[in-house]
Order: C-alpha cells, then structure tokens, then sequence
C-alpha cells in the first residue's frame, strides 16, 4: 500500500462501509470521535494499517480493566477556538472544557499504566495541565454554576446577600402581621417579582396599601406590591446583586483568559482524546462482532478463514475465500438467493474495515494484504437522467474499472457481463477478466453464464466457486465451495415458486441438447460434492467431539492424580502425626522417670522400610516420593549429607524423626529431614554396641556434643520439646550451667508453650527472656540446676 484513497463513496456504499461507520460512531463517547467514525477511510498505506491494527487490539486489552471512560464529552473545539480569541465563556462551556481534559488526562494515564506502545506513542503529544484543571473545578460547579470558593470578593458578597435577603424577607412579612392591612392581603405569604419581594394584595385595595406595584395574578384579582417599608432594604439587596453578578463576569472572563492561553496544548490534549476514543469505539465494535485482528501482509492477497458479515443478523454462516499471487480470480456461480453477493460484499468490506484498524468477524489465520485500490460494480445502477440503462450502466462502471485497476487492486462485480444478450455479455466478461488477470489483479465475480463457468474451468489463476444446496430440497445452505461451478438451477427454483410444472417441463425441452447435457452434469456433480461435503462435516464434527471427549478424559485424570496427591499426603501427614504422638508419649514416659528407649540404626531401617511399604500398599505413593526426600528420608545419625541451604556439607549427629541434627565443621544446626540430600551412609552399629554407649563413654559423648544453644524456629510447641528435652539433659551432662534457646518471635505462641514447659521442667533453675543484645523476646536464657 502506498499513500492515497483505497475506494470511492460509491464503492465503499457498495460494499456496505457505511453502516459499519455508524455502527462505529455509535461505539464512541465524544461528539469528536462521533464525527470522526462516521467520516472514516480505509488507508492504503501498510504500515498506518498496521499501526491502526495494534492501536484495536491494546485497547481492546486495555478496556477489559481500564477505569476511564469516553461518555458524554462535548466537542470542546469551537468552544476553545473562542476562547482562544478572548471571548468570555460560560460556566457550562468552561466546564465543558474542564470535562475533557480530565477525560484526557485519566485516559492518557491509564494507557501509560499499560503495555501498550502504540497507544503509548499515540498519547506522546498530550500536555498535562493540571493548574488549569484546578482553577476551573475549583471556581465552576459541575453544572456550570459559579462557586463562592472562586473568589474572595464573591464569597463575601454572597455571604452579604443572605443577610439583606433574610433582613428584606422578615421586613415584608412583619407588614403582613399588622393588623391594618389584614383586609387587604389576599394571601399571607411573602413572594418575589423581578427580584424584589413583595406581597399580594387584594386588587380592590391596590391604591390604598402603601407601595410599589410589580405584577398582577392573571385572573388581576391579586397584585404584588412592594411595601415603602422595604424599599430601601430591597435596593440594597439589588445593589449587592449587581455587584454579585459583575464579580461573576470577572471570574468567567479570567478562567477564559486562562483558557485562551493554553489553546495550544488544549488542542493537543483533544486531539489525543478524540483519537483514543475512537480506538476504544473500534475495540467495543470488535468485542460486539467477535471478531479478531487479521494478520497484515505487505503482498495483494486476501484469505479469510470463516468470515462472518458482520450486518447480517443472527449467526450467518461462516465463508471461507483465498485471493493471492496463485488464485487471482474466482468466478462464484449457484442460484439466486444463495449468498453470492453477501459473499462479494464481505470480501471487500473486509479490506476496507481492516484499512480502518478495524478487526474482522472471522477466524484466527485471516490475512489482509497490501492493496491500493478497491473497485466494484454490485447492483443496478441504471439512470433515466443520464439516459443509462441497466446494461449501460454496468458497461460505464466495467470501463472505469478496467482503466484504473493494476496489479494491487480488488475488484469485485456483481453478474459480471449480465444484462445484454447472455452469449455476448458472457464473451465481454470473459475478455474483460483476461485484461484484469493479464495485469495481476485480484477479482472476485459472480456469473450464472455457462461460457464463464466453463472458461474459468480451464485457465490459470482462475478457479470456480458455488453457494452449495440441499440436493433434495434445492433450498440454499449459504456454504461457498471452492473448485466446482455451481447450478443456477432456474428450473427447480421456478416449481418451488409455484411455476406450472408443465410450463417448467416445457422450458426445459426447449434447451439445447448440449446445455441440458451440462446443467445435468454440473447438476451431478453438485450432488455428489454436497454429500461428499455433507460426510467431511460429518467427519469433523465427529473429530472435534472426540478432542472435546479426550480433553474431558485428561481433565478426569488431572482431577484423580490431584485426589492421588491429596490422599498421598494426607496418609503421609497422618503417619507422621502418629510418629510424633508416639514420641511425645515416649517424653511423658520420661518425665514419669520411666526409663526412655532409644531406637538403633536397624530399628530406623526397619521402621522406614515398613513405611515405604505401607505407601507402596496403599498405592499413595512412588517415583515422587523418591523425587520429593530421595534417600534423606531414611538418613540417620553418622550419615552423610548435604544441605543446600548452606552449600555444604555435615555429619548427622543425631536423629530427631522429622528434623536432623547436623555438625558443619565446628558448627552444629538443627535441620528438616526434607532440607538435606543423602551423599553417604556412615557406620551403621548393632545393639549390643548401642548398649555399651552408656556408662563413662556416654557420658563423655555427650559432654563432647552438648550445645550451648538450640534453634527450634518454625517448629509447634509438640514438636520442639522432646528436642528441648534432650538438648537440656545433654547440657546437664556436660555440666553446663546457662544455655541459650532460639524460639522466634513472630506470633509468640511457640515461646510461650516452651516456657510453660520449663517452668515444671526438674533440671531448670530459671529462665527469662534475652536481653536485647542477646536476642530479645525472640530468645530464652535457661540457667540449669
């Protein structure tokens, strides 16, 4: 595509463009961008195409969580264009004003919040003004009314109008409370006529009550008198009045100064509004039509996968067509009534709307490419004034169309050499096409000649196309198939309409052997492709329940492998839980000052083997287990591991089920079972050698490898004692006197439980929190018996 106009107003009528333009307008907020949609033209340049494109598809993903929006903003132009030439604007114009800015400046924020690069680039030019929007909303109200706020001198003389109307109002109504005029007063009340206040009067009175008289009832039974009384008070309250409105004047005149001097920028600001409100109206029109961004190529070609019209009401049937460098020109016949001008004017309304930026309602795999000219001949276009008939009239748009279409144009003509004699018009359509293929140009026409059918049968680039039907019905199914020529099938039509069906038997006796020859075999074999075309539907509706059945299937066994997860961790959090209450009642045991067992290496074997084949039994668990702890879950003390926390690696020195104590070097930490990976088993030792720990030896073990402090953060309270437990029996051991135990601070239910545990503990002396070089009350300080 190059710069220039891609159609006409009459080609772009043609094709139906314009009640897409007002389905466009309908779609925008401002009166600006109403103007602009209804005014719209297709370019030919690609890459403004293709700009325009983007622009559809961020705003499309940037309504569905914008919070601005375009409704009801007024054309502010020409208000600002007087302004701009120091004439004084009202309070609604200024507000009017102030309302689109504001517009302009949340949109412009919103697209910058965005991922969005062509609408960042399309709100470049946008100049925040953010002074001017806050003298306006703070000197005009939202219906244009003057507020106190604007100036000090109008607060003030409005605060001085209360009082004289309140001083003017009880001076009025305390002459209706006298006495004297109680005859004369029609009504007891206290009114306003060209804005002084006065009271009714009984008209038979009028020349007796002291006053000035200002109006008459329309019956003229009543006139509404100014009492003398208030006179002077009523002067006062016009004087202040007057004065109120000139403060008002001069409040308008200098916002509209202000506005004068900002044009510029304002003009810039509208500009930017007017055109993000257009591309939000196109990506409204593309949600409302379902429809997708093609994909823009720089070649002339055109493939639409499934294209809906998008004026056509209900769900029209999809179409399907290709255009390129190889199927330059397609000859689309079939019967009357069956959509073969629906299809012609979707192919070009297409090209014109994705020359707008507008996305089409078809499939994902459209293509649009590069063309500069669209031209069309649909309908009738005879004309008694310029003294055309039908024939004549498409004789005139064939010869503009012939010198104006090149190798980048579309042309798209309805009944193509129709209207004249059928053998000679088909003759000039067929010589007019050659011209138009000659030059490489893309053509889709409509044709009931059999001449036409016949020639596009055999030359290059041409291929035939049909609107397929019921094959016992004769009725049309709207489906465009490509490769085969259609009936026009003039006879069955006619009986359908309640033609005699001997008139129609005779009409067909009077056709050449030849034709009849034809229609039966072109007739033949639109049946046998129908059916043949009735069974690949068939085909793929039965393909796509099948994917639809195996993607039921893969979701049945998502959902079974989630519940087989579950259960796995469930049992494995169940087998847990029983091994850490059996170890608490193993501590409880031992505070009772029975004796507490201790497992050997071959018990934790044979206890984690077991383990491994309840899993294995109940089916809840396999590689993932191995994949998940690996062969950590059965390290036990003298084992070697490597912890990836630290990136190094340790001996385990003792085991806690859930949790490993492991010696870094000179450095020992408590660890989760889960958080080390086994590298190598240590020595394993029998019963007999676990027996002979005790004594002496024991005792010097585990003096060697008492700690001074213990780390227990993220563990329960259930968890942590047996752990406290024995870390305060080994520090008694080794004759340890102050020791240092590391609980967290976080919610403080862990540090709690433990010091309602030590506080009955036999070997604690006393305990208390750190100090806050020491830890805080995220630590406890134990001193030993």
């Amino acid at each position: 595509m190059a710069g220039g106009r891609l159609a006409d107003e009459r080609t772009l009528a043609a094709v139906d463009f314009p009640a897409v333009r007002e389905a466009l307008a309908g779609e925008c907020g401002g009166a600006t961008a109403v103007v602009r949609a209804r005014a719209i033209l297709p370019a030919t340049d690609v890459e403004v195409v293709r700009a325009a494109q983007a622009a559809t598809t961020e705003m499309r993903a940037l309504l569905a969580e914008a919070t601005f929006g375009f409704g009801g903003i007024p054309d502010c132009e020409p208000i600002v264009e007087r302004a701009a030439l120091r004439a004084a604007l009202t309070g609604e114009e200024l507000r009017a004003v102030h309302g689109a800015l504001a517009a302009a400046a949340a949109a412009v924020r919103g697209v910058h919040e965005a991922e969005a690069p062509t609408l960042h680039a399309m709100v470049r030019p946008h100049r925040p003004l953010p002074e001017l929007l806050r003298e306006i909303g703070d000197a005009v109200g939202e219906r244009g009314e003057v507020l106190d706020r604007a100036s000090p001198a109008l607060s003030r003389v409005r605060k001085a109008i209360l009082h004289a109307q309140n001083e003017v109002r009880e001076r009025t109504a305390s002459v209706l409370r006298q006495q004297r005029y109680a005859k004369m007063i029609g009504e007891s009340i206290v009114t306003v006529r060209e804005g002084r206040y006065v009271v009714p009067i009984k008209a038979e009175f009028a020349g007796e009550f002291p006053g000035v008289v200002h109006d008459t009832s329309s019956s003229g039974a009543t006139v509404f008198i100014e009492p003398l009384v208030t006179l002077e008070s009523n002067n006062r309250l016009r004087a202040l009045r007057i004065e109120e409105q000139r403060e008002v004047e001069r409040v308008l005149h200098e916002l509209s100064v202000r506005v004068g001097e900002q044009s510029v920028a304002i003009f810039a600001n509208l500009e930017v509004l007017a055109q993000l409100d257009l591309a939000a109206a196109a990506a409204r029109l593309a949600d409302r039509y379902r429809a997708v961004a093609p994909q823009i190529v720089d070649d002339a070609r055109i493939e639409i996968v499934e294209g809906r019209h998008p004026l056509l009401r209900g769900e029209p049937i999809p179409q399907s067509i290709r255009l390129d460098g190889e199927q330059r020109v397609v000859v689309v016949s079939g019967p009357n009534m069956g959509g073969k001008t629906v299809t012609l004017k979707m192919v070009g309304l297409f090209l014109a709307m994705a020359c707008c930026g507008l996305h089409l309602p078809a499939r994902e795999g459209t293509v649009i490419g590069s063309f500069d000219g669209l031209y069309s001949d649909i309908g009738d276009e005879q004309s008694i004034a310029e003294n055309l008939s039908t024939y004549s009239a498409h004789i005139v748009a064939m010869r503009g169309i012939i010198e104006r279409a090149g190798a980048r144009s579309l042309v798209i003509v309805d009944e193509i050499g129709g209207g004249t004699e059928p053998n000679a018009g088909a003759a000039l359509a067929i010589a007019m096409l050659e011209v138009l293929l000659e030059r490489g140009t893309r053509a889709i026409v409509t044709t009931h000649a059999t001449e036409l059918k016949i020639w596009a049968h055999g030359v290059p680039h041409v291929r035939n196309a049909s609107v397929r039907f019921d094959p016992q019905t004769h009725a049309p199914t709207y489906h465009l198939d490509v490769g085969s020529p259609g009936q026009s099938l003039a006879f069955p039509l006619a009986r359908s309409l309640g033609i005699a069906g001997v008139l129609v038997d005779r009409a067909e006796a009077l056709l050449a052997e030849g034709e009849r020859e034809y229609d039966r075999a072109v007739s033949s074999l639109a049946e046998e492709r129908a059916i043949l075309q009735h069974e690949v539907d068939r085909l793929r509706e039965e393909r796509e329940r099948a994917a639809r059945e195996e993607q039921r299937l893969l979701q049945v066994r998502e959902r079974l492998e989630e519940e087989r997860r579950r259960l796995r961790t469930e049992g494995g959090e169940r087998l847990g839980r029983a091994i850490r209450e059996f170890n608490e009642e193993l501590a409880r045991r031992s505070e009772r000052g029975m004796s507490r067992p201790r497992s050997t290496a071959g018990q934790r074997n044979l206890l984690a083997k077991t383990l491994e084949d309840i899993h294995r039994d109940l089916g809840i668990d396999g590689e993932e287990r191995v994949a998940e702890g690996g062969e950590a879950a059965l390290a036990g003390a003298g084992d070697r591991v490597y912890l990836p926390a630290f990136d190094q690696s340790g001996t385990v020195v003792e085991d806690y089920g859930e949790r490993l104590l492991v010696q870094i070097g000179t450095m020992k930490t408590v660890v989760s079972r889960e958080g080390v990976r086994l590298e190598q088993r240590g020595p394993r030792s029998g019963p007999s050698g676990r027996a002979q720990s005790r004594g002496s030896d024991a005792t010097a073990s585990i003096a060697a490898q008492a700690r001074m402090e213990l780390d227990v953060r993220g563990m329960r309270v259930a968890e942590a004692e047996p752990l406290v437990e024995k870390w305060i029996d080994e520090g008694t051991l080794a004759g340890g006197r102050a020791i240092r135990l590391i609980h967290g601070k976080g919610t403080g239910m862990l540090g709690r439980g433990l010091h309602a545990y030590l506080r009955d503990h036999p070997q604690v002396r006393s305990f208390r929190y750190g100090n806050p070089d020491e830890g805080g009350t995220g630590v406890t300080v134990i001193e030993l018996s």
